[in-house]
């Protein structure tokens, strides 16, 4: 039998369809009349336009989305606004969107999306007419699939600016229709689709069930990342009002439906996205009643007070797809420098709090489905930075992580790290994070995933700092230069990459008593070829080192995605004969696979300090064939195509020689090699797009500049022990 629920209006829905139990959870959530403003006309009576060229589906759809709560534009000016971002991947309280909408009492607006907008500031009367025919001109319908879009014309962009997660157009119809132009409306239908991956082009909705599935759906999307924007920018009373519209819209869909849908053909539409509703409405009301935190006090009080602002955390995805990291959020970070005090507190929260966060989780971007992170999350984050063991942590319950605590609380970091070191039955993990622990030396700063550098220091003058773990090299039976040996041992038994990054780590602790470590490590392929393991060794006295790195980088070198960072030895040792041998194959031959010519986003990177090099780079100055084409949008920004990818500049150029919006020029090998020298300091500027005579007076400039700076170019890190810093780059040494 399916499942049979039963509604507090008294409706009644038989149906096998989880989709219903969805919407029927939220038609049970207390609800006042919808929260955001309703325009005048909104329940004023209708009579559909004659619509000549539009199907009869069309028009009727479009009233009963108006039923259901579609904003109604009749009576409003059309004009320019400006209201705050609603979209959730605009984060920023005080960004604003201009675009064009229709303004009731100069205080609030009815977008092309259909949903109300408190208006920011109201502009001039803008042509409707010219407005449609601008959209329908752009590819209106090309928002069907969900993935990150072209950039739109800007000429379109107060439309296209309102498109979020769905397609705008049947939205932008059925507002179209209301007012009584079906012939403005008749431009949106007829214009053609666009298409999608594999060059298929879909078509439009061929009857009302499906037309209408498609226009709910866009428009209850829209109003959801509208809803996770609001608790995003802390305006927990915009985040109520949109939750409370979103349930009233939900109690009028279902009766919408079955006139559509009266034949009994058609799928519901889907609006399993508007799960975590309920939940959110709830939350932002909590926020609401709650009062004004107190100012910081003593640590117990500021454990507490940022143990409470857990709720404001906002996540941020470095990978995507990939997990959202809380290391960098000002609470989460203070919160981890009050350290082993904050312990017990967030103990409990991961325990205990039912509270959400303002944080969000999803897929990718622009994937319509967020779900709520809980404070309990957020809490579990930060033990694990604090606790400095990520993977005990990942997969502990509440009751595990605190029966670890209450045995390991008392000794503190460094001594815990050695404990588990020592461990045999610790996890290779573990040994991995507690040889960091103690091995990382003491002017870079490890906060949670996060690594920074201490001011001052990293500095390639300056002697090599000590390491985190000094108070440790008392220790004796086993040392712990005793212990990165042994793990490096048994890290090899199971020939695992990680052997590689241990042997090093056991080098930057002792390189003298460590030695064993490497010669343990040369005999894995992996690490022969890891450029770092390669300059221990040679540091050590490895006779071998270069040639097998060599002989491996040969090989290596024809994948894609080679890193500037593994050649590291061969600027680190520049007078060896076979790094000598290595720097001219790479650079300086016919078909070397990472001459400037090929690869030019190395130039300014400290295999400047390379004569192979540097000869490869004057050569490619010269190298006048064209590698793509360049061009800039309106803002300025420049954009590089060639036939291996896109180059695009994070800032706009101002330059009066700059390519003009919507014109390319050609770029040739020599300007992108150009354009890369000129980062160096106290090089000359230059920009790829200029006119050719005036890129060809530059070019020689950064021949000359390269040719009487030759021998003061320098490379960090110029040492192994250096690599632990954040970054390698080329300077001059005046």
């Amino acid at each position: 039998m399916a499942p049979r629920y039963t509604l507090t209006n008294g409706a009644v829905i038989k149906t096998n369809d989880w989709r219903y139990f969805v919407m029927a959870v939220l038609l049970l959530v207390p609800v006042a009349s919808a929260a955001l403003p309703e325009p005048p006309a909104q329940h004023q009576p209708w009579t559909p336009p004659a619509a000549r060229g539009l199907p009869e589906y069309v028009v009727t759809v479009a009233g009963r989305l108006f039923d259901v709560g579609l904003a109604d534009p009749r009576g409003g000016e059309y004009r320019e606004i400006e209201f705050a971002i609603p979209l959730a991947h605009y984060p920023k309280a005080h960004d604003r969107l201009k675009t064009h909408a229709w303004v009731f009492s100069n205080q609030y607006a009815v977008g092309w999306n259909g949903l109300v907008y408190r208006t920011l500031t109201v502009g001039r009367r803008v042509d409707l007419d010219r407005d449609v025919r601008t959209i329908a001109a752009t590819e209106p319908w090309s928002g069907r699939v969900p993935l990150p879009k072209e950039p739109q014309p800007e000429r379109a962009a107060f439309w296209f600016n309102m498109e979020g997660p769905g397609v705008l157009a049947p939205l932008s119809i059925a507002l179209l229709i209301r007012l009584g132009r079906p012939d403005l409306a008749l431009q949106l239908w007829q214009a053609p689709e666009s298409k999608i991956p594999g060059g298929i082009v879909l078509q439009h909705e061929q009857d009302g069930p499906q037309l209408f599935s498609t226009s709910v759906r866009s428009w209850l999307r829209e109003a959801y990342w509208r809803l996770i924007s609001a608790r995003d920018r802390d305006d927990d009373q915009e985040a109520v009002d949109i939750a409370e519209s979103l349930t009233v819209w939900e109690t009028r869909l279902l009766g919408a439906w079955k006139q559509i849908a009266s034949s009994g053909h058609g799928e519901f539409p889907d609006t399993w996205f508007l799960k975590p509703v309920p939940s959110l409405l709830a939350d932002s009301q909590r926020r609401l009643g709650e009062p004004v935190r107190p100012k910081m006090g003593p640590q117990a009080v500021r454990i507490a007070d940022l143990i409470k602002r857990l709720e404001d955390v906002r996540g941020e995805k470095v990978v995507i797809p990939g997990q959202l990291e809380y290391t960098t959020d000002p609470v989460c970070e203070r919160l981890t420098r009050e350290g082993e005090a904050a312990v017990e507190p967030l103990l409990d929260a991961y325990e205990h709090d039912q509270r959400l966060t303002r944080s969000v989780d999803y897929g990718r971007p622009w994937y319509t489905e967020r779900g709520p992170v809980p404070v309990s999350e957020v809490a579990k984050s930060v033990l694990s930075d604090i606790l400095n063991v990520p993977h005990f942590v990942e997969g502990a319950s509440p009751a595990e992580l605190r029966e670890w605590w209450e045995k390991h609380k008392n000794g503190g970091l460094l001594l815990r790290s050695f404990e588990l070191l020592a461990d045999d039955h610790a996890t290779p993990e573990e040994w991995l994070q507690s040889a960091e622990a103690i091995t990382l030396r003491s002017d870079i700063k490890r906060l949670g995933a996060v690594t920074s550098t201490e001011p001052g220091g990293c500095s390639p003058d300056k002697p090599i700092p000590k390491a985190f773990g000094e108070a440790l090299r008392s220790h004796q039976n086993p040392s712990v230069s005793e212990l990165l040996v042994k793990r490096t041992a048994w890290l090899a038994l199971s020939e695992t990459p990680d052997t590689c990054h241990m042997a090093f780590m056991a080098y930057r602790w002792d390189p003298k008593a460590t030695v064993s470590g490497l010669h343990l490590a040369r005999n894995l392929e992996a690490c022969r070829g890891d450029g770092l393991v390669t300059a221990a060794r040679m540091a050590v006295g490895d006779s071998n080192a270069a040639a097998e790195w060599a002989a491996l980088i040969r090989k290596r070198v024809s994948k894609p995605e080679f890193q500037i960072s593994e050649l590291l030895p061969i600027w680190i040792f520049p007078d060896d004969a076979v790094m000598q041998q290595t720097a001219d194959w790479l650079f300086n031959q016919s078909n070397s696979p990472l001459a400037p010519s090929v690869e030019p986003d190395d130039v300014d990177s400290p295999l400047l300090t390379l004569r192979a090099y540097r000869q490869a780079v004057r050569e490619a100055l010269n190298d006048s064939s064209v590698a793509g084409t360049a061009t800039r949008s309106p803002e300025g920004m420049l954009s590089i195509a060639t036939k291996t990818g896109r180059t695009e500049s994070l800032e706009p150029g101002t330059d009066p020689r700059q390519v003009p919006p919507g014109q390319e020029r050609p770029v040739r090998v020599k300007d992108i090699v150009a354009w890369q020298m000129s980062d160096l300091k106290g090089a000359p500027e230059f920009q790829p797009d200029w006119p050719e005579p005036d890129k060809d007076q530059v070019i020689p400039e950064l021949a000359g500049f390269l040719q009487a700076h030759e021998s003061e170019f320098r490379a960090f890190p110029a040492r192994p022990e250096d690599a632990a810093c954040l970054d390698e780059y080329v300077y001059l040494s005046h």
